[in-house]
């Protein structure tokens, strides 16, 4: 079979997503979502540190018609309100069965081995983190990377969304392994096949010292 083409990302691309500290730190929401989906949509890889995404000939387009109504979202208005209203319904308490925690340890030990990773911190979230609000934070920190790379929402949109979501994170856990747990909590519980190999995208951005999930704690 004939693999497609390398994708290259043009110039202005990398000059665009080039940020501040200030707001570099708020695309640690949705980095290893954007990290992974985007790479399934593209071959492209490092895209969790941009917030404007490159879709190469006709991507974009097919993300627009056939993705993203998915979520309610046709146009810059839907895509406001969906991502608003989302953002405020987010679910913060509710908890995950025993089995479902006994899962979780298992897929984050068996991707860190994978990768070389020390899964001690990951399995010690995965015993205390019951909830599965990261779910949707870390989905919604890629649909507003899409939204804006689509010219649905501005720029000062875009950031004000990851402000919202790197907040409400900052709020309700401790560390990006405490976030990691509660998406795949998640994804887990709530038998939602979302992306399963976020926590490969995951572990990959941890082993890799110059990622903004190294850069960035989520508490200071």
């Amino acid at each position: 079979m004939f693999g497609r083409k390398k994708v290259s990302l043009p110039e202005e691309y990398q000059q665009f997503n080039t940020f501040p500290a200030d707001k570099e730190r708020l695309l640690c929401i949705g980095a290893f979502t954007t990290e992974c989906k985007h790479n399934v949509e593209t071959r492209l890889t490092g895209s969790n540190k941009m917030l404007k995404l490159y879709y190469p000939k006709k991507q974009g387009a097919k993300v627009m018609k056939y993705w993203l109504p998915m979520f309610g979202i046709n146009d810059g208005a839907s895509a406001v309100g969906v991502i608003t209203n989302w953002i405020e319904a987010n679910n913060y308490s509710g908890m995950v069965a025993a089995h479902t925690t006994n899962k979780v340890a298992r897929i984050v030990t068996k991707a860190s081995r994978k990768k070389g990773h020390d899964e001690t911190a990951l399995v010690a979230a995965a015993n205390k983190v019951k909830t599965y609000g990261a779910f949707d934070l870390d989905r919604l920190g890629y649909i507003v990377r899409v939204c804006f790379s689509l010219d649905l929402i501005s720029e000062e949109q875009a950031w004000g969304f990851l402000g919202e979501l790197w907040d409400a994170a900052a709020l309700h856990f401790a560390d990006w392994d405490e976030y990691l747990v509660s998406y795949l909590n998640g994804e887990e519980g709530l038998e939602t096949n979302w992306y399963s190999e976020g926590v490969a995208a995951y572990v990959d951005l941890k082993v890799d010292s110059t990622s903004l999930l190294n850069k960035y704690q989520l508490k200071n």
